[in-house]
């Protein structure tokens, strides 16, 4: 098991990078922002919180208008603002205190109300949990008991709509030995045997759930009306899970 801190790598990533960070894109790195880039950063966030909500009303609740959302992983809050068009008040979460200062600059240099960022999960009274590519940055061990304590959080009723990444494809095997030094291979499973110096911290790394136990998870929880919206980001596979708490 790699035991990479992929803390400490965000909070490297949040310092030099907030926004390419996020978006992986040229026109996001610290070179290249402008004002026209940073508009589209946040425009993408409409468009994605957009999509989400039409799946909720479509499959899971035609009146859906929740009073307390989270946005897990939330960086400079590309979704938490979009959010907030949706619902009374949104917390955004994210570990990197340099992406929560940044979203803390937008919200107050807008004129934002109702959104507010924190280090750390509520423990309930959340009407919505949200989350897109992030979990893909956080290893499978810790990543089930953030996902069950986030749905622990939700209220009677309340909807889940989480993004995992469960495989990838050749476009993307770049990384997948990058924190390896000794490894056995037998023709069907590579097994890490020895970590290479974890001391380069701001490295983006990307894991793969199991799509079985994390339905398992949602069952285990009480979330019915599941509904699975299939992800492909440049050869990374996942869903985004959606759910409503009975």
């Amino acid at each position: 098991m790699v035991s990479r801190n992929t803390d400490a790598d965000w909070v490297a990533i949040a310092d030099s990078e907030p926004f390419f960070g996020v978006l992986a894109n040229p026109m996001f790195l610290a070179d290249n922002l402008n004002d026209a880039a940073i508009d589209e950063f946040y425009r993408s966030g409409v468009s994605d919180v957009a999509h989400a909500v039409a799946i909720v009303r479509r499959h899971l609740d035609d009146s859906f208008k929740p009073q307390h959302a989270v946005d897990f992983g939330c960086g400079v809050g590309r979704l938490s603002f979009a959010m907030r068009e949706y619902t009374e008040q949104v917390t955004g979460v994210d570990v990197a205190p340099a992406m929560r200062s940044r979203a803390d600059e937008r919200r107050d240099r807008l004129g934002i109300t109702g959104v507010t960022f924190a280090a750390e999960l509520p423990e309930s009274g959340v009407d919505w949990i949200n989350s897109l590519i992030v979990f893909q940055h956080i290893p499978p061990a810790r990543g089930y008991s953030l996902a069950e304590r986030l749905l622990n959080s939700l209220n009677p009723g309340g909807i889940a709509s989480l993004h995992f990444t469960t495989h990838r494809d050749q476009r993307h095997m770049h990384e997948l030995l990058r924190d390896v030094l000794v490894a056995r291979y037998d023709g069907e499973q590579m097994q890490v045997l020895e970590e290479r110096d974890h001391a380069d911290s701001g490295q983006m790394s990307m894991f793969d759930y199991d799509l079985g136990r994390l339905l398992a998870l949602f069952t285990r929880k009480g979330m019915g009306g599941i509904w699975l919206e299939p992800t492909d980001h440049a050869g990374v596979h996942g869903c985004w899970i959606f759910g409503r708490r009975g």
